[in-house]
């Protein structure tokens, strides 16, 4: 597991390890000017012309000190400065000053020429405002001209703790960070424009942060470890009951995804609570499920009660529809469970108008909407959402005591307690119907094997976009189907078992 900071952490971590431990500025410049300079000359440039172009901030000095390194290894390159010398900061004024005493010819404009690499050295971690006039001009130029391009810590014009777009950024084809990744280039859109992202360890660890509380992390490989253990001496009870109360007529099709998906990662037995009319259907594509079906409303409450008492963990609300049942039986299950409940689709699209059923619930319960769910849960626009996805999510799991699983590109998992996490495993394949409902299925799985809920949601959400890259070799991106994602979590899991987890 990862950690990942915002613009704040990022300027105290480097503050502590300056006036804490005594690190001079210029040592952690010269570090990090170093550990782009690797990136660079791994890349064997046909063509040895550089061009860097440096703000006034320290982000500048860095490119500076970048410059001035690879011309001293035989690079040609050319300085520009897109701020103002006047305003630099004094390490940026102490790294211009270097430069020049060794010849650099430092330019307030990019010539026209072919160039190797570019790199951004412009702005850094501090943008917060929209990009305009010069600024804005000399961004656009550098996305023009066709060469690598890297990105010095962040891409400039991505904000660093949203991801978002201030006007316009640079469109890097790697970004080399320093001590920790930025949030702003894990999350979309700021992860489209940093390319890809190489982390440079330049003397700043996680004891740089003090008395700061890391609250955002990114799962990785190791991290599916963490499944729970099977047992020699066990049974089918022993890895749990998963109640699917899903599938409306013409809708089977969510039940059964959501129950496979909690068959192939782990859960020992699935239950089907669904419409009479798709019991043919369920019985045929899933047979391993127990089958419980209802005709009418009158009868749902006996047998959804039975079912709730024998679950261990209920998915409720894929494919169920939003009509009078399909709102009884959410209630029901959000007044009667005390197992920890997977809130999905149409179960979210139902509490949307019944908010208060989330806070009267006795139950851990961890909610799963997509960008329109959430828009309806919300009352905000998908646009608004969409730029400030953690605080969104961080803000309903702790106004509802719920863990808040905010699909999207970059899945942003969120506890009550403010910790979030940003998922990157994944591809675009998984933009297909179903692949929810195997969402659900998956965490319910986990949750079933008597892991934590604010384990379960976040290892769930990492392990189904695993199973999704194991299989995009296979299927590619376009043929993908949800079916492809449930075989590819059993591949991911088959390979943990063979390492003896």
């Amino acid at each position: 597991m990862r950690v990942l900071v915002n613009s704040t952490q990022m300027k105290q971590c480097d503050s502590n390890t300056i006036q804490h431990y005594g690190v001079p500025s210029q040592v952690l410049m010269e570090r990090a000017a170093l550990g782009v300079v690797e990136e660079v000359e791994k890349q064997n440039l046909s063509n040895n012309n550089i061009l860097v172009v440096c703000g006034s901030g320290n982000n500048g000095g860095d490119g500076f000190a970048i410059g001035r390194i690879l011309s001293q290894r035989g690079y040609k390159v050319t300085f520009v400065l897109a701020g103002d010398k006047t305003k630099a900061s004094a390490e940026t004024k102490q790294q211009i000053k270097i430069c020049l005493a060794y010849g650099a010819n430092i330019l307030d404009a990019i010539p026209d020429m072919e160039y190797g690499a570019v790199i951004d050295a412009v702005f850094g971690i501090g943008v917060n405002r929209e990009i305009q006039g010069n600024y804005y001009k000399i961004i656009q130029r550098m996305n023009q001209l066709q060469a690598w391009k890297v990105a010095v810590d962040i891409p400039s014009g991505i904000h660093t703790d949203t991801g978002e777009v201030m006007g316009i950024a640079f469109q890097a084809d790697m970004t080399v960070t320093f001590a920790f990744e930025k949030i702003g280039i894990m999350i979309y859109p700021g992860a489209a424009y940093a390319g890809k992202v190489v982390v440079k360890d330049i003397g700043i660890g996680k004891e740089s942060l003090l008395e700061e509380k890391c609250t955002t992390y990114c799962l990785e490989k190791n991290d599916i470890f963490k499944v729970p253990k099977r047992l020699s001496y066990s049974n089918k009870g022993t890895y749990g009951k998963v109640l699917v109360v899903a599938g409306h007529k013409n809708m089977a099709g969510a039940a059964f995804f959501s129950g496979k998906a909690a068959y192939a990662t782990g859960a020992g037995l699935v239950k089907v609570y669904t419409e009479e009319i798709n019991r043919t259907i369920i019985q045929e594509l899933l047979p391993e499920a127990v089958l419980e079906t209802y005709e009418a409303k009158s009868e749902i409450e006996k047998t959804l009660l039975d079912s709730l008492s024998w679950a261990s963990v209920v998915v409720a609300g894929p494919g169920i529809g939003t009509d009078e049942v399909s709102e009884h039986m959410i209630r029901i299950i959000l007044e009667n469970t005390e197992v920890p409940v997977i809130l999905d689709a149409d179960g979210l699209n139902i509490v949307s108008h019944h908010k208060e059923w989330l806070r009267e619930r006795n139950m851990p319960l961890i909610v799963t909407p997509h960008l329109g769910e959430m828009a309806r849960l919300t009352e905000k626009s998908i646009f608004d959402i969409q730029k400030q996805l953690l605080q969104v999510a961080g803000e309903f799991a702790k106004e509802y005591n719920v863990i808040c699983v905010l699909k999207d590109a970059r899945t942003v998992i969120a506890l009550p307690d403010g910790t979030t996490f940003i998922n990157t495993s994944g591809n675009n394949g998984m933009a297909t119907a179903g692949a929810g409902d195997v969402l659900t299925g998956v965490i319910a799985g986990l949750l079933a094997q008597k892991m934590e809920p604010m384990q379960a949601a976040p290892l769930g959400v990492y392990l189904h976009g695993t199973g999704a890259d194991w299989m995009v070799e296979k299927t590619g991106t376009y043929g993908m189907m949800a079916q492809d994602i449930i075989e590819g979590i059993r591949q991911v899991l088959k390979e943990i078992d063979k390492e003896g987890i």
